[in-house]
């Protein structure tokens, strides 16, 4: 006699697994039934358009799709502007803010230790040429510059000295007209 080994194994523990064809096989297949509808057929609001023409031929023809000819108003009424309206009128009436002033001689001060401004007469002085926002706040300052130099009169004794330094300016200024034609 021969003699067999024992396995470890007790046997299958489960169900076997079927292949994929098997279990199509084996599986139960439902009964078809017709599906109920959920609402009226494709096309039923023409359907119903011509059942209706049928049974009333003296009537009016009515289109389902056409909603309430009932006019509507374009102008508001009054009693309907007056609730549109703010029930309830600002408080505080709003005004444009006005600059404070201050003294020419402090302003003159201010323009002359402006950092900015500083920095940006040293670039024109090295021959750079300033362009946008930079150009439009040093042609601003020194304009503002000049009229306060002539307003707290400190810009007359600049002119003496440049008269001195160009002599061609004295004959720019002067009029040939009335030395040669006599005018």
């Amino acid at each position: 006699m021969t003699r067999k080994k024992k396995s470890r194994t007790s046997g299958q523990i489960g169900i076997r697994h079927k292949p994929a064809a098997e279990a199509r096989q084996e599986r139960d297949r439902p009964v078809e039934t017709k599906k109920k509808g959920a609402g009226l057929k494709s096309g039923s609001r023409n359907a119903l358009v011509q059942a209706d023409k049928a049974e009333t031929s003296g009537s009016k023809n009515k289109d389902p799709r056409i909603g309430s000819k009932k006019p509507i108003p374009l102008v508001a009424t009054v009693a309907e502007q007056k609730l549109l309206e703010p029930a309830t009128q600002p408080k505080a009436v709003l005004a444009k803010a006005k600059p404070v002033e201050i003294a020419p001689e402090v302003e003159l001060a201010q323009i002359e230790q402006d950092e900015r401004l500083a920095e940006l007469l040293e670039r024109t002085e090295q021959g750079e040429i300033l362009t946008g926002k930079d150009a439009k706040y040093f042609n601003a300052k020194t304009a503002r510059h000049a009229e306060l130099l002539t307003l707290l009169g400190l810009d007359l004794d600049e002119d003496e000295d440049d008269e001195d330094l160009d002599p061609l300016a004295k004959l720019e200024q002067t009029d040939w007209r009335k030395d040669l034609l006599g005018e």
